[in-house]
């Protein structure tokens, strides 16, 4: 679950539009390769939701949870009085992973996985409402990017604290739906730093996203590859600095401490994204203490 997380985090600030500097909503179109929803919201109901700024509790039913991060809020400006968003109240039945906060992009994110009670048509009229009753500027649906089939995503803007909220849905058979949700603080990004990749890039990469964690690292990324010639590049590229295919799994590497897991899917124009996963301790260039 923490690889999930850390991967997320990237689909957190690429799939969000972050609040500009003046304080207007910067309308970012969809990430590459996104699905467009395209399900309607409902107007916000008089009653039988909580209030705006309620933070998530398990909701009849006794929880023993840890409180999730939140990435440092910018310091206040005059004539700001809106209370920081919270997210609404909901039937907490398990945190599904430890919170933590991860940086996307240069970009601080807060991260945490919960699973409810709560179906996912609920789920996203719930957030709706939330999002615009806490003040939020919510992009209509058609300009909501979309993580994954059978997986809703929705994002709202705080456009005066510069901060994205991003919830992505995934509903299970047992009528429980898993919910991931992120926090991304623009107003706090600084710019990422290329040195100390943990793996090469292919020829003629873009879109590269590099996000770090405590104990997994992702770097995402788009080529004008195969499948079968990304395979190949990382096949003999990582053989030249000590990896090994782990056995039985063709998209595992292992070295001693270390394990990189290359996920490959088809993206936008006919290029293919890829995710590298890396779990372990980076160890340090050559001539680095």
């Amino acid at each position: 679950m923490r690889v999930a997380l850390a991967v997320l985090s990237g689909v957190f600030l690429l799939g969000a539009a972050p609040a500009s500097r003046d304080g207007d909503a910067a309308a970012e179109g969809p990430a590459a390769g996104a699905v467009v929803a395209q399900a309607p919201v409902r107007a916000p109901q008089a009653s039988g939701r909580p209030a705006a700024g309620t933070p998530i509790v398990a909701a009849g039913r006794a929880a023993s949870v840890a409180p999730a991060p939140t990435t440092p809020a910018p310091a206040a400006r005059s004539g700001d009085s809106a209370p920081r968003f919270a997210w609404p109240r909901l039937r907490v039945l398990e945190h599904v992973e430890s919170s933590e906060i991860v940086e996307a992009g240069g970009v601080p994110v807060a991260l945490r996985a919960l699973r409810v009670k709560e179906g996912p048509a609920e789920l996203v009229q719930r957030l709706a409402d939330a999002f615009r009753d806490g003040g939020l500027y919510v992009p209509p649906g058609r300009e909501q990017p979309q993580f994954a089939s059978g997986a809703a995503m929705l994002t709202a803007v705080d456009a005066q604290r510069r901060i994205t909220y991003t919830a992505i849905i995934q509903p299970h058979e047992d009528g429980t739906t898993t919910l991931y949700l992120g926090e991304a603080n623009h107003a706090l990004r600084r710019e990422p730093i290329a040195a100390g990749d943990f793996a090469p890039l292919p020829p003629g990469a873009s879109q590269v996203l590099r996000v770090g964690g405590e104990s997994t690292r992702t770097l995402a990324f788009h080529v004008p590859l195969s499948a079968r010639d990304v395979d190949a590049f990382y096949a003999r590229a990582l053989a030249q600095h000590g990896w090994k295919r782990a056995e039985g799994e063709a998209d595992v590497y292992t070295r001693p401490g270390e394990e990189l897991r290359v996920v490959r899917e088809p993206g936008a124009g006919g290029q293919l994204a890829v995710v590298l996963i890396h779990r372990g301790q980076v160890p340090a260039p050559p001539g680095v203490p």
